[in-house]
C-alpha cells in the first residue's frame, strides 16, 4: 500500500505525534512529517508522561520517539521513554512508530517486545540525512519493521509469521494465495513477509526473486523452522 492509499483509508484527520524535548528538532520532525500528509496535525510532546496523557485522548497514524529526554536535573536519560514504549506495546499493540535516534542499543532490552508489535516499527538515525527519516517514516505508517543489523539476532517469530513461511517455502504460494489460505489482505502477508526477511537477516533480497526464495528456506532450515 502506498502512503496516498493509507491516508485516503483513513476517516479521521491523519495526527502525527513527535516526542522530543528539543524545540529546534522536533520543528522539523513536523516540517518533514508534514511533507508526507499535508493535512496532518503534528502534536510535539516533550515528556514521556505528557505522551502517555495524550495516548489516552487519540491514537495517531504515526508516533515519532526521540530515546533520550532531558530529565528534571537537565540530564538526558532513556529510562522513562523505554518505559513508555513498554506500556505502548501493551496497551497499544497496532501503533505505528518511528524511533528516531542516535543510540539504537538503548532498545536491546525491548527485542522480544518489538518482534511482536502488531504496528509498524523502523528505527532511523540521527546521524543520517533527512531523507532517511522520511524514508523510515513511511515505512512505519505502513506497517513495516525495519531495525538495524545489531538488533536483529533472537528476534522472536509470530504464529502467523511461521506459518506465512511455511506456505511460502513448502507449499510455493504467491502473496495472493497466501493471503487467501489466511483470510488476510495481501498488503498484511507483504508486510509479514517484510518482517520474516529481516529477522532472518535476508532483507537485501527482493521478494520476487528467486534466490530470495532459496535464502529464506535455507536460512529457515538452517535455524530449525523448517523441515527439509
Amino acid at each position: 500500500m502506498t502512503i496516498t492509499a493509507y491516508f485516503e483509508k483513513r476517516s479521521s484527520k491523519p495526527i502525527f505525534f513527535v516526542l522530543e524535548d528539543h524545540p529546534e528538532v522536533a520543528e522539523n520532525n513536523c516540517l518533514y512529517l508534514k511533507k508526507i500528509e499535508p493535512s496532518a496535525t503534528c502534536v510535539v510532546l516533550n515528556q514521556p508522561q505528557q505522551a502517555r496523557e495524550r495516548l489516552e485522548l487519540e491514537t495517531p497514524s504515526l508516533f515519532v520517539i526521540d530515546l533520550q529526554i532531558g530529565n528534571i536535573t537537565g540530564e538526558q536519560s532513556a529510562r522513562e521513554t523505554l518505559e513508555l514504549l513498554e506500556y505502548i506495546f501493551g496497551d497499544y499493540p497496532k501503533l505505528n512508530i518511528l524511533v528516531y535516534t542516535s543510540e539504537h542499543s538503548y532498545l536491546r532490552p525491548l527485542k522480544k517486545l518489538i518482534s511482536k508489535h502488531q504496528g509498524g516499527f523502523v528505527i532511523a538515525s540521527k546521524m543520517k540525512r533527512r531523507k532517511h527519516f522520511v524514508a523510515g517514516a513511511k515505512s512505519a505508517l505502513v506497517g513495516q519493521l525495519v531495525l538495524p543489523p545489531d538488533l536483529r539476532q533472537e528476534l522472536d517469530f509470530s504464529p502467523i509469521e511461521t506459518q506465512i513461511l511455511q506456505l511460502l517455502c513448502q507449499q510455493y504460494l504467491t502473496d495472493k494465495a497466501i493471503a487467501q489460505e489466511l483470510n488476510v489482505s495481501v498488503r498484511k502477508v507483504q508486510n509479514h513477509i517484510q518482517q520474516l526477511k529481516l529477522k532472518l537477516d535476508i532483507d537485501g533480497l527482493e521478494s520476487s526473486s528467486i534466490s530470495f526464495r532459496v535464502a529464506l528456506s535455507m536460512e529457515a532450515v538452517r535455524r530449525k523452522m523448517l523441515l527439509i
